[in-house]
């Protein structure tokens, strides 16, 4: 998820005293970079399909050729004999192709190319479904549909005064879109915020990346070992949240500020006309955390991304 946050030496004071014109003119320059970013050609819209494996079965998939296998902590991926050239970090793979993830947490693993169609294995936390291999397809009907995420006008009441307090990491097991997934988010710290005199303290997570292979080796054995979804993020900070426009005008799972926590004393503020939507409410074919229950405002946030279409079906 990419932050499109602002210059952080811009304060809640700069952001008050602008004109009305003046703040929905940068408004609208976020939106068009939001809306830029959810079209690249391998983004959350390219999604077109998501397939869980089963361990102790070979399995087939009519998105990607070739068949997976998940025996435990590990994953056997085998491309066709007679079929498309298929690649792993720019090399053809001429055999199977082994990874093994023994820890438990949210891992994008590796990507297989078969031409510009993209496979990415992933782990996540469950209990009957650890792996998946969802496929992207830059030539997606969610790209090419895609006419820009709906959202409420900009507004200035919708942004408040807040202060950013650090805390040590401390890892949070969250409720996922999938009932049968949970994910693991890291506690970074605290958002104080100042709601017209009405003060409420809301979990600050470490940020995600979406890439896959992220590895060190182990020294001793020579082996690849993943790191998870949160490796190599550096003073990045999500807010995830609901109020009582989800699951009506919003997105019901979470919407999702981000915010330059690089230096925790120029954040003072938090704008939620850039609040936006997680990828879940624009594809089936991905997984997306709950916002944690204190994130949970007990007023209508009319700001932000409203609910988008969703494109594509599980039983496609």
């Amino acid at each position: 998820m990419e932050l499109f946050s602002r210059d952080p030496s811009i304060t809640y004071d700069d952001l008050k005293n602008q004109s009305p014109e003046q703040f929905r003119a940068e408004w609208l320059e976020w939106k068009a970079k939001r809306d830029a970013y959810m079209r690249e050609p391998y983004g959350w819209l390219s999604l077109v399909s998501i397939d869980w494996l089963e361990n102790g079965r070979e399995k087939t998939f009519a998105s990607f050729p070739g068949t997976w296998r998940q025996d435990g902590d590990t994953v056997i991926y085998t491309p066709p004999v007679d079929g498309p050239t298929i690649v792993n970090r720019g090399e053809p793979i001429t055999g199977p192709f082994t990874v093994k993830v023994p820890d438990v947490g949210d891992f994008n693993l590796e990507d297989f190319y078969n031409g510009d169609v993209r496979a990415q294995l992933i782990k996540r936390i469950g209990d009957d479904r650890q792996f998946a291999v969802r496929v992207r397809d830059p030539h997606s009907a969610g790209i090419s549909g895609f006419e820009g995420s709906p959202a409420f006008e900009p507004d200035q009441r919708w942004v408040f005064p807040a202060s950013f307090e650090p805390a040590d990491h401390e890892d949070v097991t969250v409720g996922a879109v999938d009932g049968g997934l949970s994910h693991n988010e890291t506690s970074i710290g605290t958002l104080h915020v100042d709601f017209d005199g009405t003060p409420r303290d809301l979990i600050v997570f470490e940020q995600h990346n979406d890439d896959s292979g992220a590895h060190t080796i182990d020294p001793e054995t020579g082996e690849r070992v993943y790191l998870n979804n949160r490796a190599n993020i550096t003073n990045e900070g999500n807010l995830l949240f609901r109020d009582q426009t989800s699951g009506k005008e919003t997105y019901g799972g979470a919407r999702v500020l981000g915010f330059d926590i690089s230096d925790p004393t120029t954040v003072t503020y938090v704008d939620f006309n850039r609040a936006m939507n997680l990828p879940c409410a624009f594809t089936v074919f991905c997984t997306c955390p709950f916002a944690p229950f204190q994130n949970t405002l007990p007023l209508e946030i009319r700001a932000g991304e409203k609910t988008p279409p969703v494109f594509g079906s599980l039983e496609d």
